[in-house]
């Protein structure tokens, strides 16, 4: 099952650049939980749960840029239903000419073909220490 929920995340993530909400009503669970508890100085809620709160969360994350992409870097099974993706963000920042840029990484539980939670972390080596796959 797990080389199964690594292509889950990657399909997701694929789908996702061109229509966020499609994405998430295809490869999320309905109450699916996005977790941003782990991110270093995230100054809003530590939880985003379903479809509602994660279109919340997303208009948030998004709202400081002109231009905003992302680039998977990495997927790797964790074991049992986890799956680490390491991502890179680029975004020009509203207004300005400044770019800011991100390496970041995600756990994702993927059960039944589903992604049930995103545990956001501030680094990719964060992502993959938490999911016992640090060196």
């Amino acid at each position: 099952m797990s080389e199964e929920n690594v292509d889950v995340v990657r399909r997701m993530l694929a789908a996702f650049k061109a229509e966020p909400q499609r994405a998430w009503r295809e490869f999320f669970a309905p109450d699916a939980v996005h977790d941003m508890s782990t991110v270093a100085g995230w100054p809003d809620r530590a939880e985003y749960r379903g479809f509602d709160e994660f279109l919340e969360f997303l208009a948030g994350w998004t709202e400081p840029y002109d231009d905003w992409s992302y680039e998977l870097e990495m997927a790797v099974d964790a074991g049992g239903d986890e799956v680490v993706a390491t991502l890179y963000q680029h975004g020009k920042l509203r207004g300005s000419d400044s770019w800011a840029d991100l390496h970041y990484g995600i756990v994702y539980t993927v059960k039944n073909g589903l992604i049930s939670r995103a545990q956001v972390y501030t680094s990719a080596e964060e992502a993959l220490e938490a999911a016992g796959l640090s060196e």
